[in-house]
């Protein structure tokens, strides 16, 4: 084994802990039914399982040097509270992941059984994938994404790479390193820029690269969502307005065309401006000179103006929606920034990226799994690289070391085919077994509903002919009863 290797597993050991074989889990529950089903959840993982009834057959088995690797435990049970009993358990065994079930819980309670120390707070009923994950969670090692071991790139420990000595731009597709080959012709130009692309590809990100790597670099870059902003303020915003201009203008305002002057001016979403206002636009970028809200005088400024907008904008012109002669002023360079569907290849980097940016702010060292890089993968992101932040910021967060499936968002868990996302509560219910049939068709129109009725997209997701799909769909009449709902989605 190489030293490379053998550096890469001493690093994984350091984030998780191996499950401890010898050590088996306990559960302490007064209802017998409910101590079995968690032991056919957890009967998977090939672990031991140990069952006390009451709080004091529990205290009897830790007064007697019994040792485990994990606990669930009912807050409520006839011989004491549960919460207070766990306060005795980590009094004695320091870092003991418990976790606590209850039917009569509250968020308060959930919050407090947490500060006093719990692994976890699940109410019931409850799923057996959640008794799986937080044992998961506690043992990422026992995880379907994990159980190799295998890691999707580094261990992520916040410091700083060698190319993040300013706005990051993340290219390894080769979209985006064309993209950042154009950039670099155009930052060296003089003209307006305008970027599209769909909402959350990061067309800020473009525009404050084209800023940093232009000659205004030293000055300003001023970025104002023009979508955002009501319609009888945004020339105040853009250009300023003195004293007494209008009812609440005590004093003289600088408009962020002033106070990017020598730099740039990023207008985000300029397409969702109105007529009157891209007249005036238009005079400011032809003359270069701009003049506040209720003044004469005109103030002739530097500014290099980069637009964006997330619709057509050439359709926008054909609809009159947006001037013709603006978009040409506009589009002295333009850019396409590609969805982030269309440019797999930059998932894997941007995931490693935006979850250094959260490591360094939790201080505590990330990986991904395979399995959970798999996910982000083949998911279609229709909120793009703001959806990709997000989802990864919270994965990391939430975490215990390696990112797993079960750290992901439900669309993406279902993404990969996983069931257990919408299994039906089975742990701490009274309610009558049904048949497989009955459970087997309430799941299928949940993943149809959750699909908007696109059989082509559920028939995917659920592993089955689409054809079948069709078939049962309109033999239970939910093709007629969501109609509605479902509208033209497939």
């Amino acid at each position: 084994m190489t030293m490379a290797a053998m550096s890469a597993i001493s690093s994984v050991e350091s984030l998780i802990a191996e499950y401890p074989e010898d050590l088996p889990v306990l559960i302490v529950d007064d209802d017998g039914d409910l101590r079995t089903a968690i032991v056919r959840s957890l009967r998977k993982f090939k672990i031991k399982v140990v069952e006390s009834e009451s709080l004091g057959e529990a205290r009897d088995r830790f007064d007697s040097g019994e040792r485990f690797s994990f606990v669930f435990l009912d807050r409520c049970l006839p011989d004491g509270d549960g919460v207070d009993f766990m306060r005795e358990i980590l009094d004695m065994c320091p870092g003991l992941a418990v976790c606590i079930i209850t039917a009569n819980g509250t968020g308060t309670n959930a919050r407090k059984a947490i500060e006093a120390g719990a692994f976890d707070y699940l109410p019931k009923p409850c799923y057996p994938s959640e008794i799986r994950g937080v044992i998961e969670k506690k043992y990422p090692r026992l995880s379907d994404s994990f159980s190799s071991g295998e890691l999707a790139g580094p261990i992520i420990d916040g410091s700083l790479g060698e190319d993040e000595s300013g706005v990051a731009l993340i290219a390894r597709s080769p979209a985006m390193i064309r993209l950042t080959k154009d950039i670099l012709q155009i930052a060296k130009m003089t003209r307006c820029v305008l970027v599209t692309g769909a909402s959350g590809s990061g067309k800020e990100v473009i525009a404050r690269k084209i800023h940093e790597m232009s000659s205004r670099a030293d000055r300003r870059f001023v970025g104002i969502n023009c979508g955002a902003i009501p319609e009888q303020l945004i020339e105040s915003m853009l250009f300023g307005h003195v004293k007494g201009a209008f009812t609440g203008a005590v004093l003289d305002h600088r408009g962020v065309f002033e106070e990017a002057n020598g730099g740039t001016v990023f207008l985000d979403e300029v397409t969702e401006t109105k007529e009157a206002f891209q007249v005036k636009l238009l005079r400011v970028l032809q003359e270069q000179r701009i003049t506040r809200v209720g003044s004469n005088q005109e103030i002739v400024l530097n500014v290099r103006v980069i637009a964006s907008s997330n619709r057509n904008v050439v359709e926008a012109v054909a609809s009159g929606a947006f001037r013709e002669d603006l978009y040409f002023r506009l589009k002295g360079s333009e850019v396409f920034v590609p969805a982030l569907k269309d440019r797999r290849e930059d998932i894997e980097p941007l995931a490693h990226y935006f979850a250094k940016l959260t490591v360094r702010e939790t201080k505590k060292e990330v990986a991904f799994s395979l399995g959970a890089m798999t996910a982000l993968q083949q998911y279609n992101w229709p909120g793009n690289v703001r959806e990709l932040q997000s989802v990864v910021d919270a994965a990391v967060q939430r975490c215990n070391g390696i990112v797993l499936i079960s750290d992901l968002p439900r669309e993406l868990r279902l993404n990969q085919g996983d069931l257990s996302a919408n299994e039906i509560p089975t742990i701490g219910t009274s309610a009558p077994i049904r048949s497989l049939e009955v459970v087997s068709n309430e799941y299928i129109l949940e993943v149809l509903n959750w699909c908007g009725g696109n059989k082509t997209q559920a028939s995917g997701i659920l592993r089955i002919n689409r054809v079948t799909l069709t078939r049962l769909s309109k033999k239970q009449g939910w093709d007629k009863k969501y109609a509605d709902v479902w509208k033209a989605n497939d």
